[in-house]
């Protein structure tokens, strides 16, 4: 073999090895694609059908995305808006209330994320996001009202304490915090009435 042979030789090893690793990426990348468990994949496909008026298809797509994850807020409200363009009033509205809980979901376990860190103002603003979205949140309500009383915000913390009574009124824990509120700013009479509502639900249960 001469040089020149050599050299076209060695150019063509080169070239089947690239090709080779090409070949290999390209295999690859055809893989992730169409391996169907992308919850992403699935609603972008949903929101260009949605785009292209193919809200029937679209459902579906939103429907695959939700199966993948059903805990992504976002999947849940685009379903929705499609049901919506389908006149599915009923269907579209448990998918926006399905978006929502989700929602508040995740901003009461954000404030338990803060106030487990003893950051309670954040805490409190996470506990007001899910307050927002979902106002029947009892959980929120107390969980807001013990971190207000971290701070020293008691007649607040009272206040937050009264709105889980009045979604819940035999939450005993609620009353019994409710009355350590007003123990605190010292109001004996009030305290002691909260502590012997907690008893009496405490002793029915």
């Amino acid at each position: 073999m001469n040089t020149a042979e050599f050299y076209e030789a060695s150019r063509l090893h080169k070239f089947l090895k690239v090709l080779g690793i090409t070949a290999m990426v390209f295999l690859l990348l055809v893989s992730i694609a169409g391996a169907t468990k992308d919850s992403d994949a699935w609603n972008a496909k949903g929101v260009a059908l949605d785009n292209l008026n193919k809200s029937d298809k679209a459902i579906k797509a939103y429907g695959k995305a939700i199966e993948i994850n059903p805990r992504n807020a976002y999947r849940w409200s685009n379903q929705g808006d499609a049901l919506v363009k389908l006149g599915k009033f009923d269907e579209a509205q448990k998918a926006g209330v399905k978006a929502k809980e989700i929602d508040s979901k995740a901003w009461y376990n954000k404030g338990n994320d803060l106030f487990y860190l003893d950051q309670f103002d954040g805490a409190i603003t996470a506990y007001n996001k899910a307050i927002e979205i979902n106002p029947q949140d009892s959980n929120a309500w107390y969980n807001k009202g013990i971190a207000l009383g971290k701070l020293g915000k008691l007649d607040e913390a009272i206040k937050a304490f009264d709105k889980v009574i009045n979604i819940k009124p035999h939450d005993s824990k609620a009353w019994y915090y409710k009355g350590v509120a007003f123990s605190a700013l010292g109001k004996s009479n009030e305290a002691q009435k909260a502590w012997t509502k907690a008893k009496e639900i405490n002793s029915k249960a």
